[in-house]
């Protein structure tokens, strides 16, 4: 064995996959494409590229075609990828040192979600061992078989500056509904302390339209939560379930103060729940409130912030902060900012229109 095996599964991917096989270009000495049942034109694109096709009868089991694929691989480390994502290194050295570790058994790499989000961590390089291998029939995990290995090898896993662009939300998520909320609901029935699948379940749900079952599906998530010792709710990613409902019931004019001091008070760092607050005592008239929030998330660089357990939408720190910003200095009278802070947001706004109002409204009011 040697070098890096990339390993993907894909099904109807036409549209992605070109692109995250030109990212591996150069990077990874073999491509395992694994595909479960592909009617469009992906395995036609995927023969244009170096690729090692297999086929593999869908089961409804994200880990069993997972685990297929890293049957065939033989390089050294496998990278697995999703058809949506592409790969980035930044540094070629630092990519050909992290490989020749003896004492790493995995690596940690960082993975942006969306389009325009920040990145969080996610294990994504392994060695090639057949005792690695992924379980649960959606959310595969790897990390049982991979701390297995570690403990028996006096191995550890170490963190890089690789990193993954996902490229895949930007389109209706729900047409993936019939696949998923069936996966979803096996998995929580097998763990139903599987809080990032009571998420996805909910979101599902909301996408189908049910709205009331994705209330309850994020309340039954929460409730779940709730019978935990403290230290074990405060896991960051379990923020989502609040994050989500928090949203919904807003939307829909539930008061959801308690929600929001429940949610705050287990993950006070939390800059979405940050940005929350501050937007209800926007709501409220409460600016003096507001501010300190504000500028605080306003004054982070969304390009260089790097959150190992979330991921943010950078326009939380952009145009939605400033904009909220603007108005509390105009409410204070201190109209010159907040034609600044209106014109910052400009910047990035899906709205800049509205928002150059909004700052010559404020400089006719200094000039007044």
């Amino acid at each position: 064995m040697s070098g890096v095996t990339a390993a993907l599964i894909v099904r109807d991917e036409a549209e992605y996959i070109a692109d995250c096989l030109s990212s591996l270009a150069g990077h990874v000495d073999e491509i395992i494409l694994v595909d479960t049942g592909s009617r469009d034109r992906t395995i036609e694109i995927a023969g244009r590229f170096p690729v090692k096709l297999y086929h593999f009868s869908w089961c409804n089991d994200f880990s069993a075609a997972r685990n297929f694929s890293l049957q065939q691989a033989t390089g050294d480390w496998i990278l697995f990828i999703d058809a949506d994502e592409r790969l980035e290194i930044p540094s070629h050295d630092e990519y050909v040192r992290l490989l020749s570790e003896r004492g790493k058994v995995g690596w940690i790499l960082k993975l942006h979600p969306r389009v325009g989000w920040t990145a969080y961590s996610e294990l994504r390089l392994i060695r090639n061992d057949p005792r690695l291998r992924f379980e649960g029939v959606i959310h595969e995990n790897i990390w049982p078989a991979l701390d297995a290995v570690a403990s028996a090898e006096g191995l550890d896993v170490g963190m890089c500056d690789l990193r993954l662009h996902h490229v895949g939300y930007e389109t209706d998520q729900s047409l993936k509904n019939p696949r998923n909320i069936p996966l979803l609901r096996t998995l929580l029935s097998e763990n139903p302390d599987h809080y990032f699948g009571w998420w996805h379940l909910g979101d599902c749900l909301r996408l189908a339209g049910d709205e009331d079952a994705a209330d309850a599906t994020w309340s039954s998530g929460i409730a779940r939560l709730r019978s935990l010792q403290a230290a074990e709710r405060r896991f960051f990613a379990n923020s989502l379930l609040y994050l989500a409902l928090i949203e919904l019931r807003r939307r829909r004019g539930i008061a959801v103060d308690d929600l929001i001091a429940e949610a705050t008070s287990l993950y006070p760092d939390n800059l979405a729940l940050q940005f929350i607050v501050a937007r209800v005592a926007v709501e409220r008239g409460d600016y003096s409130s507001a501010r300190p929030l504000l500028e605080r998330l306003a004054a982070i660089d969304g390009d260089a912030f790097f959150e190992p357990a979330l991921a943010y939408d950078k326009a939380l720190f952009g145009h939605l902060s400033s904009e909220l910003l603007g108005l509390c200095h105009f409410r204070a009278g201190r109209f010159d900012e907040s034609a600044r802070l209106y014109r910052r947001a400009a910047k990035t706004s899906a709205a800049p229109a509205a928002c150059e109002i909004k700052a010559r409204l404020a400089e006719a009011r200094a000039a007044a």
